[in-house]
């Protein structure tokens, strides 16, 4: 990735990533990869002359390159956002929704909200002008092979730094390499084809503010229980069980929003957020503190596409992919460790895989 020279006033910084992923390799299922996932106060010139040009891409992310390049758009000088301070927001959106009377806490640490999208021309800038009230650092916008006028949308945003990326990446790709050029303390991920209320997505933000590592969607009451459950929401359960925390019960990385400290991020590492149940189950076996932070109705307002509707789509089997290649982790680490002789780790296996067919 090269950096231009600093912007001068009114000009937008441009970043080149080149060799950018187009898509995500197959999980340990061996499932093909779809191109979206649902499930789911320095001065800002201070901290871009003190921010090092990202490493490259090719590097970063472990997918098969087009060759063709991204380009990051940062916003022009003086139009970066800044911390939320006990003095409050000073937007005139902010300041009318305190007048509603749901003031937004104030936050100690810097926001860095990642938005993944592809042709949400439609949403994009509802979505943005709800993050706007958060009062973030910045707002990074990773549009993944749109077609519709997504790039146009959101360039009317001017906090928006924009990574184009010519061909769709996926969610997961998308949320890595956000997380890869955020500067933040807290990283909140959402997906642009949901417009979420700042008072929903503020609790996100406010729980890892609060000590909170890894802030999750909890979706247990909108579920039915595990024996009438869906492929994808089993594989979740059955995760947390196997880490032991079935408190979590359906919460998990898969799902927006959710957000990250800057120390589970340097933790586990802006590379696995592409596989999302294994930086889920790393993020716990880390010893990170994973919570439950609010509830936003995904399942309700999540966008049907192609790819993710009926038994067995494409969705489905990526998700289950992602899954089964967590749990080979968790059985790594834990014959690794000690914990699991191998008499034991054959029979988890064997018994992972009746359960796994039996989906």
């Amino acid at each position: 990735m090269t950096a231009a020279p600093d912007p001068s006033p009114g000009q937008r910084q441009e970043v080149h990533v080149s060799s950018l992923p187009a898509a995500r390799r197959a999980g340990t299922a061996g499932r093909g990869r779809a191109s979206a996932r649902r499930s789911r106060s320095a001065s800002p010139a201070a901290r871009s002359k003190a921010a090092k040009p990202a490493a490259p891409a090719a590097a970063a992310l472990r997918r098969s390159t087009t060759g063709k390049a991204a380009v990051v758009r940062r916003p022009a000088a003086g139009k970066a956002g800044s911390r939320r301070t006990a003095a409050g927001a000073s937007s005139a959106g902010d300041a009318g929704y305190r007048r509603a009377g749901q003031p937004l806490p104030p936050l100690s640490g810097s926001l860095s909200v990642i938005i993944s999208a592809r042709n949400e021309e439609q949403t994009l800038l509802k979505l943005l002008d709800q993050v706007n009230r958060l009062q973030p650092l910045e707002i990074i916008v990773v549009l993944n092979g749109c077609s519709d006028r997504s790039f146009q949308r959101t360039r009317m945003c001017s906090r928006a730094t924009i990574v184009h990326v010519p061909e769709s990446a996926g969610h997961d790709v998308g949320r890595s390499l956000g997380a890869k050029l955020s500067r933040g303390d807290i990283l909140l991920f959402l997906d642009g084809d949901m417009v979420i209320p700042v008072r929903q997505m503020s609790l996100f933000a406010e729980a890892v503010d609060g000590g909170v590592d890894v802030a999750l969607n909890d979706l247990d009451h909108l579920l039915p229980p595990f024996a009438l459950s869906d492929a994808v929401t089993r594989c979740k359960m059955y995760l947390n069980a196997v880490l032991g925390r079935n408190d979590l019960g359906v919460s998990s990385m898969t799902a927006v929003p959710h957000a990250l400290s800057r120390k589970a991020l340097e933790r586990i590492g802006y590379r696995e957020l592409m596989v999302p149940p294994k930086a889920h189950a790393l993020s716990i076996m880390g010893q990170l503190r994973v919570e439950k932070a609010g509830t936003v109705n995904v399942i309700k307002h999540n966008r049907l596409r192609q790819g993710n509707t009926g038994a067995g789509n494409a969705m489905e089997q990526l998700i289950a992919g992602d899954h089964a290649e967590a749990l080979a982790q968790v059985l790594a680490e834990r014959q690794a460790s000690g914990r699991l002789p191998e008499g034991h780790l054959q029979e988890q296996r064997r018994q992972m895989a009746a359960w796994r067919n039996a989906l």
